[in-house]
């Protein structure tokens, strides 16, 4: 595959190298859905929904190719890769791509004339694709393990509202033309929900990451990694070093709210004897504690969660402290969440200590991966309990906003006597907390 002329100082679009077709093939419109199962159309029309907004992106930044293809990259390779959400938006970025000749236009001599308005609307892609994943797993599997679904609906709409807001008359100009692309990108969602070919699809797949990123990458190094991927060099393009490591301060305070979910779903799956619900949580504290400073940041707000939790949900239930034995959940917590936990809060915590210390984003990365493989299996162990922690209460959508404002400032420095006064404020509720156990030890 060889590219055009560069004399221009534009990175040109290469010639496509396949023509393009679904991963699978459907008959009828309506292709993947029962007659009346009106959910999976839902969530296909969502996803639809946002592709038009990754779609508009895309001509957004067609004045420079280059920074339109890592916006792509990053879309895909960042959040969740292996999912079919994320695969069918991987077709429509190559379906836009290599079927628009307007997107191969050069524009205002190459420059990315909206830097600033990508980087404002990244953070809303992540977090639309990341509610859709759930959604599509919730509807595929007849479950509600991460939102009801009305909910999760109206949340993830309001994401594409704020998209709407920030995108809306800004793309018209270089080419985009919703309506006429609108039934192309249905048609390349409408077999979502549909068994597909394994080693077909993988070999589409590479094909089209091949196609579509070839101008990114380093033709000194391999096209492909030990993972079978597109080895693309994020952190040189056009929209800087700022916006990659705004993007990883985001993102720790996210696996921060995230892993903060999962001990609240888990105070919740042990409340019906209290006394194993604070025992639960000051083992966490204690091991996390245990070979680091007393005043981490990540500690800390994990202790401010837990009080949350503990004083606005579970202690005014009055349900019972202790009946003689343990919660019946116990065993399952001991034996197969505690090394999970402990990994994911080191890595957060390395995480966060790098990101204070101006570190590297590269080695930022590789944090962010081993916490997110942690919360992982946090999630898969407690998937077969989530009925029981939130028939005791647990509400995942009324907590998250309050559990955000305890992370946002986990990566500020605070002055020596914030410090002092936060030390009191974490003995207070260490105190109100765990005076019980503390009792019954003396």
């Amino acid at each position: 595959m060889e590219s055009k002329s560069r004399h221009s100082g534009v990175l040109r679009r290469l010639p496509p190298s396949l023509r393009y077709y679904p991963y699978a093939s459907s008959s009828g419109r309506r292709s993947g859905f029962g007659k009346d199962d009106t959910r999976k159309e839902e969530v296909v029309r969502l996803g639809v929904e946002l592709s038009l907004h990754v779609a508009e992106s895309m001509f957004l930044l067609s004045d420079d190719i280059r920074s339109m293809l890592l916006f792509c990259a990053k879309l895909w390779r960042d959040v969740e890769p292996a999912s079919p959400v994320v695969e069918r938006l991987l077709l429509v970025m190559h379906y836009v791509y290599s079927k628009d000749d307007d997107i191969n236009k050069p524009k205002n001599g190459g420059k990315l004339v909206h830097p600033e308005l990508i980087r404002t609307t990244y953070m809303d892609f992540v977090d639309g694709i990341r509610r859709l994943h759930r959604l599509f797993l919730a509807v595929r599997n007849n479950s509600s393990s991460y939102f009801d679904d009305r909910l999760a609906i109206a949340k993830y709409k309001q994401v594409l509202m704020k998209l709407d807001d920030k995108l809306r008359h800004v793309s018209e100009a270089n080419g985009f033309a919703r309506k006429t692309i609108e039934s192309n990108i249905f048609d390349l969602w409408r077999s979502l929900f549909d068994e597909e070919a394994g080693e077909a699809k993988v070999m589409m797949k590479h094909r089209i990451i091949i196609d579509l990123f070839t101008p990114l990458f380093d033709q000194s190094r391999p096209l492909t990694s030990g993972r079978s991927e597109t080895r693309i060099h994020y952190f040189t393009y056009s929209l800087g070093m700022g916006f990659a490591k705004q993007e990883l301060r985001d993102e720790a305070v996210q696996l921060g709210v995230e892993l903060s979910l999962y001990v609240a779903e888990s105070m919740f799956l042990l409340c019906d004897d209290i006394r194993t619900m604070l025992v639960f949580c000051f083992i966490l504290w204690r091991n996390a504690i245990r070979y680091r400073n007393h005043d981490s940041p990540v500690v800390e707000r994990l202790l401010r969660v837990i009080h949350y939790v503990y004083s606005k949900y579970i202690k005014p239930m009055n349900g019972v402290y202790h009946d003689g034995g343990n919660s019946v959940h116990w065993e399952l917590m001991r034996r197969t969440t505690w090394k999970d936990f402990a990994d994911g809060i080191e890595g957060l915590e390395d995480l966060v200590l790098t990101l204070r210390g101006e570190g590297s984003c590269v080695e930022g990365t590789r944090f962010k991966s081993s916490i997110r493989e942690a919360l992982r299996k946090v999630e898969e162990k407690l998937r077969s309990v989530k009925a029981v922690s939130e028939a005791n209460g647990f509400a995942r959508e009324a907590m998250e906003p309050n559990i955000l404002d305890m992370w946002k400032s986990v990566l500020d420095k605070e002055a020596k006597e914030a410090t002092q006064t936060l030390k009191v404020i974490n003995n207070r509720i260490l105190s109100d907390l765990f005076l019980p156990l503390w009792n019954e030890a003396i």
